[in-house]
């Protein structure tokens, strides 16, 4: 899976990307989400808000490209859309 890290325009996040997609109704199942729809997933995850849009496209409010990257790797395993890398 394709996944690139980006700060995102408003600088108060980062936005990550994958190429693959999301179906956020059933993540919203799977995740403790604060907002749910399918066009739009709201969640705060270990203190980080979290976007998450149904492209696979996060943004990730953190200030660490790394610890963004990380946010978004363990949220796509829960998904079992990525596997847990040893």
């Amino acid at each position: 899976m394709a996944i690139t890290v980006r700060l995102c325009s408003g600088r108060t996040g980062f936005e990550v990307r994958t190429d693959t997609q999301i179906d956020l109704i059933r993540a919203s199942g799977i995740l403790s989400t604060r907002v749910a729809t399918k066009h739009l997933l709201l969640l705060n995850y270990g203190g980080v808000d979290v976007s998450m849009y149904p492209s696979g496209r996060m943004i990730v409010k953190t200030e660490d490209k790394e610890e963004s990257l990380d946010i978004a790797r363990r949220l796509l395993e829960e998904l079992g859309l990525l596997r847990a890398e040893k």
